[in-house]
């Protein structure tokens, strides 16, 4: 099977769990279902992709604590961003959300109209990043799942000297693969349905959505039927 069949069937079993999750009955509870569906699908392809790895001799070296990669930029989606601001509302006290909130402003300070190329330069801590542990870890967007990476070295190297082509990170193909086309499925039935998608540094998606007050809900209530959205986001 080459390359352009298995993007293929990934990225229609993103569009299908959509589909089954959402096309009868769209609603805070179905869309929460729909994106824990997507992280529990990939996550389970991940494990049997480590596993595999482990077999061939080149398993994969991201391990807890390990937190090189979390100081870039990472891009998440409506959807992912929305999932995080569910999960922090529910999971941490209204102190805690006020912290997660000032530091996502801090970091979108930081790359707020940066061209891609110099994002790419910037190292600053996650906003959900405390003493080496990811604090939404269960909630963490697609990029941040299927960053593996088969030499720690090799992430450090990058993280001193960001931008440097010759210190790539030595990451795992088909992980990125996987969830890139998964994701890609997923968000073309949500256009489908009329619900608006894009695509920002999380730490600007996540204050944005703060700021303004966007919630799953209100994302629902705007939906248009052409998927253009009435209102933010």
């Amino acid at each position: 099977m080459d390359d352009a069949e298995i993007d293929r069937l990934l990225y229609h079993d993103g569009y299908r769990m959509a589909r089954e999750q959402l096309e009868k009955d769209l609603s805070v509870l179905t869309f929460t279902g729909a994106v824990r569906r997507l992280y529990r699908s990939v996550d389970g392809l991940l494990d049997s992709f480590r596993n595999r790895s482990a077999a061939e001799g080149k398993p994969v070296a991201c391990k807890r604590g390990c937190h090189w990669c979390c100081y870039q930029a990472v891009f998440a989606a409506t959807h992912e961003l929305l999932f995080i601001r569910e999960y922090v509302v529910n999971s941490f006290s209204g102190d805690q959300q006020e912290e997660f909130y000032k530091r996502s402003r801090r970091k979108a300070g930081m790359t707020l109209k940066k061209p891609v190329r110099e994002l790419s330069r910037v190292r600053e801590a996650c906003p959900f990043l405390d003493q080496g542990n990811c604090l939404i870890y269960e909630a963490r967007p697609m990029a941040c799942r299927i960053y593996l990476s088969s030499s720690v070295e090799s992430c450090e190297r990058e993280f001193r000297d960001p931008g440097n082509r010759e210190h790539i990170p030595e990451l795992f193909r088909f992980p990125l693969q996987a969830g890139r086309m998964l994701n890609e499925g997923f968000v073309a039935f949500l256009k489908q349905l009329g619900l608006p998608v894009a695509e920002l540094p999380l730490e600007q998606g996540y204050s944005s959505m703060i700021t303004v007050g966007q919630t799953t809900d209100s994302w629902i209530s705007n939906r248009t039927s052409t998927g253009k959205s009435s209102g933010n986001w």
